[in-house]
């Protein structure tokens, strides 16, 4: 009888052992199989992968885009309005928010120019001028030269697109032969802030337009305009009775 019990004992203890074995294996196995997920995870999601990407570009040129995120880019290939980078994963993100910043519609804006000859003495021609925000710019001017005289010599209208490169216009005159250079166009600030920024602005006046004979009146380098804002661009000599060219020009932007 003792026999029998004892012999029972040991298959009870042998059943218990082998379930107690298979379930420390089952749990062994279990971490072992998520880890190998989160590898595999972590394998696809490399963020120093290299990946290849293309992209088509709607309003900018594809060296406008490279300009500003060749530190995103390793290495690029394009054509026409679309281009393709090899890229680390990591830095897709800031490079996709940088291109959705650039390819916009670029903003048109209104240069209004105007030259003023101005005189100490009374102009035989001299007539009011009737724009306020141009009179007001000539009245801050006068208290520094002390002009007695003004006469419009006509105005101008210039449409430039934002980040535009080189431009050149025959500005309208009565009396003199005008050409005026606007460089390197483009809008700073956000919508309620905004200013205009100009490389370069240049007036010359053709004095033998058969010898094409020139000479450089005003050259203003680096200037900011406030949107609806006028700027004096620069006051040259003019002529030989001592008369001064005023060039003064605002911005509006469309």
């Amino acid at each position: 009888m003792e026999k029998k019990n004892i012999l029972g004992l040991f298959i009870i203890l042998g059943v218990v052992f082998m379930l107690f074995a298979a379930g420390v294996t089952y749990l062994a196995a279990v971490p072992a199989q998520e880890g190998q997920g989160n590898n595999d995870a972590k394998n696809q999601e490399d963020p120093y992968e290299i990946v290849i990407k293309t992209y088509f570009l709607k309003y900018i040129e594809p060296d406008d885009l490279l300009d500003a995120a060749k530190l995103y880019i390793k290495d690029v290939t394009a054509y026409k309005n679309s281009i393709s980078v090899e890229i680390y994963r990591k830095h897709i993100p800031e490079f996709e928010e940088l291109l959705k910043k650039l390819d916009v519609e670029k903003k048109s804006i209104l240069f209004k120019v105007y030259t003023v000859i101005a005189s100490r003495e009374e102009l035989k021609q001299a007539e009011a001028i009737e724009n306020k925000d141009l009179r007001r710019v000539l009245d801050e001017l006068e208290s520094l030269w002390k002009f007695k005289s003004y006469k419009l010599d006509g105005p101008s209208f210039l449409t430039l697109k934002d980040g535009s490169g080189s431009n050149f216009f025959k500005l309208v005159s009565t009396t003199y032969n005008f050409k005026l250079y606007i460089l390197h166009v483009s809008l700073i600030g956000e919508q309620n802030e905004r200013i205009v920024s100009v490389g370069q602005i240049l007036l010359k006046q053709i004095i033998d337009v058969r010898d094409k004979a020139e000479q450089t009146l005003i050259n203003t380098e680096n200037v900011t305009l406030k949107e609806k804002g006028y700027l004096v661009a620069g006051v040259s000599g003019i002529g030989t009775d001592g008369r001064a060219l005023i060039l003064i020009i605002g911005a509006e932007i469309k």
